[in-house]
């Protein structure tokens, strides 16, 4: 069992977001794919070992090359990695606004019952009794005190139970706190449904700035669009301008590096 000990400065530093990434979640999901359930995730299986099988003998799936803390300064998957292209990314938008779901339900619970009922209604593995956080998962037995630095909570569809990645491999310098959520029989129905909408897309925008708006569901770079649909970067940027005047893509300086990311809009578009 892990014990982090929280102050009120941890309780008021406590940050809250969606996901950690499709590489994360690809890295947790592999670990997934061989359960024999009739869980949540039973469809995705099914859907997933049909795609890999297909795919097998020219393009054979192997376990993720990166370590689950590696993937927290590399978010986006190699571009040869199978089984993420194959059994994770196709779902991607729907597993984050799942997520994404969850974390503003997070947002209200703090609203209307502080950071104490958040901690105690995440997952019944996770136990709030001050001010200790007691975790309950197969990772060696801690006690870690906060000291006012606060943490990170991060809901995802993956993870097989409750995990703690500590300050020295942590996000920002700060500790992790991940925790599994499993979505209703409504929201499991569809989640698996992939790009059953792309055709509509592809029919509204063209099939290629279709899929450059579907590549920008994480931020990326024009080179790193055009490397993603294998095009060339005058193409990808004629296809980002036209989509950034439609008011579905934005586009940003981060520090030498110009990349774009979805707006609102273009989240909505895309379903």
């Amino acid at each position: 069992m892990q014990e982090l000990f929280l102050r009120v400065e941890d309780l008021a530093r406590i940050r809250i977001i969606a996901s950690l990434g499709m590489a994360f979640e690809s890295h947790l999901a592999w670990g997934r794919l061989a359960e024999q359930k009739r869980d949540a995730l039973f469809e995705w299986r099914r859907a997933a070992r049909s795609r890999l099988r297909r795919l097998s003998a020219a393009h054979p799936a192997t376990e993720p090359s990166q370590s689950l803390v590696e993937t927290l300064t590399s978010p986006l998957p190699p571009d040869t990695d199978t089984f993420h292209t194959v059994a994770v990314e196709p779902f991607w938008g729907g597993i984050h606004r799942l997520l994404k779901a969850e974390r503003d339900t997070c947002g209200r619970t703090v609203l209307t019952g502080g950071m104490e009922q958040v901690l105690n209604s995440r997952h019944p593995d996770v136990r709030w009794e001050a001010p200790v956080l007691r975790i309950d998962n197969p990772q060696p037995a801690r006690r870690i005190p906060l000291a006012g630095r606060g943490m990170t909570l991060v809901p995802s569809l993956f993870a097989p139970h409750p995990i703690l990645i500590d300050d020295r491999m942590g996000w920002h310098g700060l500790p992790i706190l991940v925790y599994n959520v499993t979505p209703d029989a409504e929201s499991a129905a569809t989640l698996w449904q992939g790009h059953e909408g792309g055709s509509a897309l592809h029919a509204l925008l063209g099939r290629t700035r279709a899929d450059v708006l579907a590549a920008l569901r994480e931020t990326r770079s024009t080179g790193q669009v055009a490397d993603r649909l294998d095009i060339s970067s005058p193409s990808a940027s004629k296809h980002l301008t036209v989509l950034r005047r439609a008011g579905f893509v934005i586009t940003e300086r981060r520090q030498n590096l110009t990349v774009h990311r979805l707006t609102p809009l273009g989240e909505a578009i895309l379903g």
